[in-house]
């Protein structure tokens, strides 16, 4: 018996399994099972073997330790992938640890919870990456950011998983571990936002900016509230109709071979 992977419609992935069978004298099951394994450790170069779990249990919807449990940790067993798990207890725990030990052994982080969640493990590694490079983010705001060899793999189990849907295309935990168990990767450009010639934030995604900078600012202080923040916070700004002021500046591409809506995946990185 083997297990493969199967995709679904709406970019869903599901384990399947496919069965074998062979006499009880013949070595054709053993040569199979030796064959799949060597075509695996030739083409499977990226396919991770030790990764570094981080799940936040009061993100989002508070659920995030039962579907990795429940629906995440199963997977990686099966997939013969080693896993050093820690379940955060406060703001920027996750932050610390990634800039302070030493990750040598693993191959990817693995953020299990909201956006928020992996926005501290994203900053982190990219403070941690800068840093071993000898570039000081406080010094120099427009320094190039330099690319983590590390990957970060996210489980979504937010209240809106924004950037998990905008890499994996559907929020769906156990479609998102199978791209981390085969080595898929999805290349990421990030952007840095600064004040005055300070670095204030990464972003991946998106940039909010006025009524979406106040709904998420105030949606916040509500956490409590779950998702239902959001209609709550949105409802109050649009009570206080408050006008932003902004310029808006862009470039015109040069070229014209590619575009946003060309549906080409971009490969760089």
């Amino acid at each position: 018996m083997k297990t493969l992977l199967q995709r679904e419609k709406e970019g869903r992935w599901s384990l399947g399994s496919l069965e074998f069978t062979a006499p009880p004298e013949s070595e054709l099951a053993t040569r199979w099972v030796t064959a799949l394994q060597i075509w695996i450790s030739h083409h499977g170069t990226t396919r991770p073997k030790s990764l570094l779990v981080f799940i936040n249990p009061a993100g989002g919807r508070k659920k995030a330790v039962g579907i990795y449990q429940e629906r995440v940790a199963s997977l990686f067993a099966l997939a013969g992938i080693h896993t050093h798990v820690i379940e955060t207890s406060r703001k920027n725990e996750a932050r610390e640890y990634i800039l302070h030990q030493d990750l040598c052994d693993f191959d990817g982080l693995v953020s299990i919870g909201g956006d928020g969640t992996f926005n501290e493990v994203m900053h982190a590694l990219i403070e941690r990456t800068q840093r071993k490079a000898g570039v000081s983010e406080e010094e120099d705001a427009d320094a190039e950011l330099l690319s983590p060899h590390l990957r970060i793999g996210i489980i979504p189990a937010g209240s809106t998983d924004c950037v998990c849907f905008a890499t994996v295309g559907i929020n769906d935990p156990v479609t998102s571990a199978l791209h981390i168990i085969i080595g898929d990767s999805q290349p990421q450009d990030v952007c840095s936002i600064c004040h005055d010639g300070k670095l204030l934030h990464y972003s991946v995604s998106l940039v909010g900016y006025g009524f979406y900078g106040d709904v998420v600012s105030a949606s916040e202080k509500h956490r409590w509230m779950g998702p239902t923040r959001y209609t709550y916070a949105g409802t109050k700004a649009v009570l206080r109709n408050r006008s932003y002021e902004g310029t808006v500046e862009f470039q015109v591409a040069r070229r014209e071979e590619a575009n946003p809506r060309d549906q080409t995946r971009c490969r760089s990185g």
